[in-house]
């Protein structure tokens, strides 16, 4: 079986790699397909084929999937508008190479009443998914919680954890755990037509939140109920461009109407094994001694 992944060289994807490489899958079994082969030059040391698949030269992509049972497709972070072209290119692409099956990674929000502004595409991608004609699976990740490690340096100079939300509460997971279930998914049969929301084992509340930031680092930080204006001040101040301020608060918005809060066992359901606490994962990934 020929596996290629689309989008190998990002933040999900080559942990994708890594976790079907752990999971026993040949380097020769495997295929990244991407714009830029010099990011998977890691990947190429082991043994991986690197192909050429740019969605702005749609004819690249039939060929990169040329010989494919499974393809993996990570949508892209362009623009909404570029990203719905860009979906339709890739399923034609593989339409024309006679893929078997399509395992797409969406997100939690993907529903019609979704108030992220990002869901309008992500119920288009799906059901053209569904419509294509191509066997396929579904994976709905939920929020990534490998950010706020990554944040922890700045939150602890704050003191502060500054979210827009009242009450709502979300079941973060980690890039690692989603690679993990997404490489089951991949790999073995039976989950054609199925759809998977992949979830940590809790929806934890803002404070919870940042009593776990706490635990972590060694330092208090208290959740600040931020007024959305305020939140989206401190998204500037980042010199976070403006279009992507409204997605991330739209995305709080939807965090307090619920829409992030459920949780399934999905991940272990794929995988074998539960995904991590926000507890656990925080702890290892700041890496804190005594923390």
């Amino acid at each position: 079986m020929k596996i290629n992944v689309l989008g190998g060289t990002g933040q999900l994807g080559s942990r994708i790699i890594d976790s079907l490489l752990r999971a026993g899958a040949r380097p020769e079994q495997l295929v990244i397909s991407c714009r830029n082969e010099a990011k998977a030059r890691r990947f190429a040391e082991l043994g991986i084929e690197i192909r050429y698949a740019d969605y702005d030269v749609p004819e690249s992509l039939a060929p990169a999937f040329d010989d494919t049972d499974v393809l993996m497709q990570i949508p892209s972070m362009a623009p909404v508008e570029d990203r719905v072209i860009e979906h339709d290119r890739i399923l034609a692409g593989a339409k024309s190479a006679s893929v078997r099956r399509i395992v797409f990674s969406s997100f939690s929000a993907a529903r019609t009443d979704s108030l992220f502004l990002i869901a309008p595409y992500l119920v288009y991608a799906e059901t053209k998914v569904r419509l294509c004609g191509i066997d396929w699976t579904i994976l709905r990740n939920g929020m990534y919680l490998d950010p706020l490690a990554d944040w922890a340096p700045e939150l602890v100079k704050q003191g502060r954890l500054p979210y827009p939300v009242q009450s709502g509460r979300v079941a973060y997971i980690s890039r690692d755990d989603l690679a993990r279930a997404s490489a089951s998914a991949l790999m073995q049969d039976g989950h054609s037509g199925q759809v998977y929301e992949l979830t940590g084992p809790e929806a934890v509340s803002m404070p919870q939140l940042a009593g776990a930031l706490t635990a972590a680092t060694g330092t208090p930080i208290a959740f600040d109920c931020v007024s959305e204006s305020e939140f989206e001040a401190i998204c500037r101040e980042d010199d976070i461009p403006d279009e992507i301020v409204a997605i991330l608060a739209s995305m709080y918005r939807a965090v307090d109407h619920g829409e992030f809060a459920r949780v399934t066992d999905h991940v272990e359901l794929l995988s074998g094994a539960p995904a991590e606490s926000v507890e656990a994962h925080l702890q290892r990934a700041i890496g804190v001694p005594g923390g």
